[in-house]
């Protein structure tokens, strides 16, 4: 009966960990310091691009999606990555309801969720992402994805885009 406690304890403390975005010490390793281990199951989420190849200095649209409609989306750390190197910024509607800029190295080179209520998590979130002029290398979109505070996926990615000066 105690391990039940202290279970349901862990869970309600993760599910509010972070629960205003993630901070700049996660944007290497993309890691939640949740009190639980990311899943190991394959992500019922995808990471897809409006394109696979790109010029650079132009935007792209990038979407998180859950792969069914009961596969929403609490917390979310995005980045565009060539390598291990953070490359891009995003840019936001107005008054985003769930996302926000995160400064990563360089100010907009990450989204994050905002603090809201879990009637405004959602099941798909499309940003536009734009690369650095005169670049020419291969990115991959690659996010950490929470569907609360206990059960996150880390390092889902999307498939490769081709950046062209």
């Amino acid at each position: 009966m105690w391990s039940t406690y202290v279970v349901l304890a862990i869970a309600l403390v993760g599910a509010n960990a972070y629960s205003s975005g993630a901070p700049e010490s996660v944007c290497q390793d993309m890691v939640p310091k949740h009190p639980v281990p990311p899943q190991k199951t394959p992500p019922p989420y995808t990471v897809t691009t409006s394109t696979k190849v790109v010029k650079a200095g132009t935007p792209m649209e990038v979407v998180v999606s859950g792969k069914a409609p009961e596969n929403t989306i609490r917390g979310l750390l995005l980045q565009a990555r060539a390598g291990d190197k953070i490359v891009g910024k995003f840019t936001l509607a107005p008054n985003d309801p769930f996302a926000k800029l995160l400064n990563c190295g360089e100010p907009g080179n990450a989204i994050t969720h905002k603090k809201h209520d879990e009637k405004y998590d959602k099941q798909s979130v499309a940003f536009t992402w734009t690369p650095p002029a005169g670049f020419n290398e291969e990115i991959k979109f690659r996010a950490t994805i929470a569907y609360n505070g206990a059960v996150f996926w880390v390092g889902v990615e999307s498939a490769p885009v081709k950046v062209s000066s």
